[in-house]
Parts: structure tokens; sequence; C-alpha cells
């Protein structure tokens, strides 16, 4: 009887898992912040996926005069993005760091990993996480005529994000 519990106990359990999942994604929209920026897109297409943009976000390439990271990275080690309002309410990157930086009323973090470096150019590559989007099948070459773009990201207290929508 109690290997039964066990079992039921432990179904539940997964199940309970996969529910607050699932609504943690629709949860953003409620307690989400949104915010913009620009991007450039790039429209490829998989035959397994269908079409998709593959967005270019400004902010994650940072002048060697924002990065305030003492040591070397290794490739994949987190990066905090200090973002700020501009006059158009497009988000900008003021600093980044490997530590969690202090904001005010008009900024925002978003986590990303570090990928490379180019001394030549003195400039630094992270990842935000949010560079692809699915989009309609055959509207890839809409998207692609389209030079720069905005992009509308929800940002979860629980540090969870996605793309909202694509302008």
């Amino acid at each position: 009887m109690k290997q039964r519990w066990w079992f039921y106990g432990l179904v539940t359990l997964q199940l309970l898992f996969l529910l607050l999942m699932s609504a943690s994604y629709y949860a953003m929209d409620l307690w989400g912040q949104t915010i913009t920026l620009k991007t450039a897109p790039v429209d490829p297409r998989d035959p397994f996926y269908g079409d998709y943009v593959t967005l270019d976000y400004a902010i994650e390439r940072i002048p060697e005069e924002k990065w305030l990271v003492e040591e070397p990275l290794n490739r994949g080690e987190k990066v905090f993005l200090l973002l700020e309002e501009n006059d158009e309410e497009i988000y900008e990157l003021v600093e980044a760091s490997t530590l969690w930086p202090d904001t005010e009323s008009n900024q925002v973090v978003l986590s990303s990993k570090y990928q490379w470096s180019d001394p030549s150019l003195q400039q630094y590559q992270v990842d935000i996480g949010l560079g692809r989007y699915y989009i309609e099948e055959n509207t890839g070459t809409f998207w692609e005529q389209r030079e720069e773009r905005e992009v509308e990201i929800v940002l979860a207290p629980w540090k969870q994000k996605k793309i909202a929508s694509l302008n």
C-alpha cells in the first residue's frame, strides 16, 4: 500500500511541476515588465521548424568602455547587462558586469552569457538567449527586407524572459 502512495505522490509532483512550468510562461504577461530593444533581423529557414527570424540585438555587442569585468571570462559565463530607457522608450546598454548591478527606476537588468571578445575592435559579444523568433510560414522575405526592428521582451521577476512581439 505504501508503494502505491509513493507512486501516486511522484506522479502528482511531476504533473504539478509541468503545470507550474507552463503557468509561469503565461504569468510573465501579468507580472513581468515589458522592455523594447532594437534589432536587425536575418531570415533563415529550418526544414523542421519552418520560418524564423534570427535577431541581432545591439546590446549584445558591448564596447570596452561599458565592460566592467576585471578578469577574463570563459565562454558561457553569466554577464549582467544594465539597460536604461531612452527618450524613445527603447532600452540601451549602460554597462555590463559579472555582478548584479543596482538599478534606478528607469533601468532593468538582463542576464546574458559571454561569447567572445575582439581586442582589435575593443568589443565584447554576449548572448541574451532570445536570438530566434518563429514567424508564420512564407513571411520570411517580408521580415528580411525590414532593416532595423523593435522587439518587445517581457522580463519576469523570477528572472525568466521571452519575446512578446516583433514590430
